[in-house]
């Protein structure tokens, strides 16, 4: 019996395979078609958006016509041009968006590709016109808002002008001031600004002048260039005098920082003139000499009442010169360090070489007749230089010379121990 149904386990495994493979498959149809469901609602989506933007900016092409019109007839031809090219601009793109809508709407039949590239230039074109033409709407809006408060804006821009006008006097008077206490080297960035602020005034007051004379005759001529220009007049005008505060706080920062680094030089100076009355070496002191002259030459010009100082110009001249005495100071030190140390190993250097120049003439000594002239001038050698180096004055000499005399002694006793064997 059994053997009679041997295939039953393989159709079952095939069977299940089967419809498992069923299942997947109608898995996929129905992701594949909701897949096509919500890309058709996402391209119904565009059309009906890029209808809408078609629509608005058609519409704005209307009302921004009008608008032109009446800008025209307020502000002139001229200064509408940049509206009418924005107009003109808009007109060509949204016409090229109708051609577009166009070939969405015939009975031609197209690709869907083709449809979702057209749509989105469409939305493209719409949008571009209708920012162009919203920010040139916005302009002259706010162009009329000037017109309208024109006569408040006036009187603001007269008390602008008092206030910078009382600046200008000030300025004049800081220069004068400055100019009692600085080089005009350093006040040369800001020197001209109150001359220059003076014209900016004028050209403020002028503009506002011409705009005072327009309203008082009730004339239809736009004022709003003329207030704008004395805007742009008293702005400029208070960046120059603003210069001249900052430039007076910077020099006096300056002339404190300079004040500190004179007296950090008198106590640098100081500690070399000291380091050069307790120096060994002559070069060395007439070296400190030398900067310390050039030193105390700088600071002492730097410290007089009566000169005009132009503080960065000052602190680089006393950071030249305290760099060159830092310099030698430092070479000095090395060098008197060198002798310290030097005198320092003297001692030992001259115990050391007398010890084995006396082992070695004990040596030859208890071996007369058996040591060689060649360890014997060595030893003699080693005598001679150890005298010297005794009698050096030059601590870093005598170190040499006594090394040496310990040289020659030990050789001399290695010679003389060869010669005895």
């Amino acid at each position: 019996m059994t053997g009679e149904f041997w295939w039953v386990p393989s159709a079952v495994v095939f069977g299940g395979a089967a419809a498992v493979v069923v299942v997947i498959v109608m898995i996929m149809r129905r992701r594949v078609r909701a897949r096509a469901r919500v890309d058709l609602a996402l391209a119904a989506e565009r059309t009906r958006a890029a209808a809408i933007a078609l629509v608005r900016a058609d519409d704005l092409i209307e009302v921004a016509t009008d608008e032109l019109g009446f800008a025209v007839a307020q502000f002139g031809e001229n200064a509408t041009s940049d509206f009418a090219a924005a107009l003109d601009a808009s007109r060509r793109q949204v016409r090229d968006a109708f051609l577009l809508q166009q070939k969405l709407d015939d009975s031609v039949p197209d690709s869907e590709g083709e449809r979702r590239r057209w749509t989105e230039e469409i939305i493209v074109l719409a949008d571009e016109a209708v920012k162009r033409l919203s920010a040139q709407t916005r302009t002259f809006d706010s162009r009329r808002g000037v017109e309208r408060d024109a006569p408040l804006l006036l009187e603001k821009l007269r008390r602008r002008l008092d206030r910078v006008a009382d600046r200008v006097a000030a300025g004049t008077a800081s220069l004068s001031r400055l100019s009692r206490t600085y080089a005009a080297h350093a006040l040369a960035p800001i020197s001209g600004n109150v001359a220059r602020a003076e014209e900016a005034v004028d050209d403020a007051r002028r503009a506002a002048d011409t705009a005072a004379a327009r309203l008082s005759r009730e004339a239809t001529d736009p004022v709003g260039d003329q207030l704008l220009a004395a805007e742009q007049a008293l702005h400029r005008a208070g960046t120059l005098l603003d210069a001249i505060e900052q430039g007076e706080d910077q020099l006096h920062v300056g002339f404190a920082s300079l004040a500190r680094a004179l007296d950090a030089a008198d106590a640098e100076l100081a500690e070399v003139r000291a380091l050069r009355d307790t120096h060994e070496e002559t070069t060395a002191r007439g070296e400190l000499n030398r900067v310390i002259a050039e030193a105390d030459r700088v600071v002492g010009e730097l410290r007089q009442p009566s000169r005009l100082s132009d503080p960065a110009a000052d602190q680089s001249r006393l950071r030249t010169a305290m760099d060159g005495l830092d310099l030698i100071r430092s070479e000095a030190r090395n060098h008197q360090l060198r002798l310290d140390n030097a005198r320092g190993a003297l001692t030992g250097a001259l115990l050391a070489a007398r010890s084995q120049i006396t082992v070695t003439r004990d040596f030859i000594t208890a071996h007369p007749g058996r040591v060689g002239a060649v360890a014997r001038t060595r030893l003699a050698e080693a005598e001679r230089k150890l005298s010297l180096a005794a009698s050096e004055a030059d601590p870093v000499s005598a170190l040499d010379t006594a090394r040496s005399s310990m040289t020659h002694a030990t050789d001399a006793d290695a010679l003389a121990r060869f010669d005895d064997r």
